[in-house]
């Protein structure tokens, strides 16, 4: 019976320490970026307004750009859960047509993912637009440090990812 009672104890603390680890992360976001938008995340934190040195007009012209970003992206995916939900329905059903047709149609398949990758560049163009942006904004001290700064976190994302 103890050993029953002493399962169960492991068992319930397993269970809630992964629930206050999700719901740690689910707090985490902050300033509405997403986990994903770390470079975001770090210009607009006093952590890197510390570190590179930014001026208050820095600070806020990243604000702006940062936030002209995130509303460009969410103009192309679309606010509509029920749109994007009907694309994906589409696209699947497209795709299970192509690949249980009798003859393989390679100009439909090819139409189907330059449609896909269309978007995808898009998207690329805004995250790429936004970094020229930013490295317009900093000085060259500032750049060289946010250089090595990256470095570290890709290090740091390496070494977690092995």
């Amino acid at each position: 019976m103890t050993k029953v009672n002493t399962l169960s104890k492991l068992v319930l603390i397993c269970g809630l320490t992964a629930a206050t680890l999700s719901a740690g992360s689910a707090f985490a976001k902050g300033d509405g970026y997403k986990q994903g938008h770390s470079q975001a995340r770090f210009l607009l934190s006093e952590r890197a307004a510390d570190k590179l040195a930014l001026t208050q007009g820095q600070q806020t012209q990243l604000k702006a750009i940062f936030t002209a970003q995130k509303t460009q992206i969410k103009a192309l995916r679309s606010q509509d859960k029920n749109a994007r939900k009907a694309q994906r329905q589409a696209y699947k059903a497209q795709m299970d047509a192509l690949l249980s047709a009798p003859n393989f149609d390679e100009n439909a398949a090819k139409e189907l993912l330059t449609a896909r990758q269309d978007k995808k560049q898009q998207l690329g163009l805004i995250k790429l637009k936004t970094q020229h942006q930013v490295m317009q904004l900093l000085n060259a001290e500032q750049k060289e440090k946010l250089a090595k700064i990256q470095q570290r976190m890709n290090k740091k994302h390496r070494k977690h990812r092995a």
